[in-house]
Order: structure tokens, then C-alpha cells, then sequence
């Protein structure tokens, strides 16, 4: 099992309608693919809350972490053309992207 990360800045004013295409739009056609597992939108405490915890300040606005079998059943999903479809019109709401990915060496139930 791998997780991919995509960390997404929204552009300024943008975050509701980024929010929401990520909810709507692009997670709710990933879940629909083969291979997948689960997948979750993160986001990150305020600024304020996070100094009083003394947390890190992220610089991105969402999280996403998906879930997957494998890579090679990710990497069929992102050939589909239905993940172009619902991924690229995010563009219009982010002002920067970026992403890792991990290979999921032990698990535990939520």
C-alpha cells in the first residue's frame, strides 16, 4: 500500500471554491477508481492555535492524502482521462502544488 500527499496553496480569496473541488470533483471521482482505498482533506489549525501549541505552521492551505493498493494502480488512475477532467479546473483556484509519496509500512485501524 502507498499514500500520495498533495500539499495545495489556494490562491488568495480561493479557498472555499478549492475546498470544494477537491471534495466534490476530485476526490469524489479518485474514490471511484480501482486500486483505491481512502483519502483525506487536511487542513491545517489557524496560525494562532498552532503557537500556542507550539506546532508547526505549514505553508499550504489543504492536505490530501490518498490511499492506494499501488503505485501502479495509482498511476492508472492518473492515466484515465476522468483525472484530468476533475484535477486540472482545480488550477484556477491554487497558486501552488506539490506532492510526495510514501510506501505504508504498518497500519492501524482509525
Amino acid at each position: 500500500m502507498i499514500t500520495l500527499h498533495v500539499y495545495m496553496t489556494a490562491k488568495s480569496g480561493h479557498e472555499v471554491q478549492l475546498e470544494d473541488g477537491i471534495r466534490d470533483s476530485w476526490i469524489a471521482a479518485m474514490s471511484e477508481q480501482p486500486g483505491f482505498l481512502h483519502a483525506a482533506l487536511l487542513k491545517p489549525f489557524s496560525d494562532e492555535a498552532l503557537d500556542a501549541l507550539s506546532g508547526m505552521k505549514p505553508s499550504h492551505t489543504f492536505e490530501i492524502v490518498s490511499y492506494w493498493e499501488s503505485e501502479e494502480k495509482r498511476l492508472e488512475w492518473v492515466a484515465r482521462p476522468i483525472h484530468d477532467q476533475v484535477f486540472e479546473p482545480l488550477f484556477e483556484h491554487v497558486a501552488e502544488v506539490k506532492h510526495t509519496l510514501a510506501t505504508v509500512e504498518h497500519s492501524w485501524e482509525l
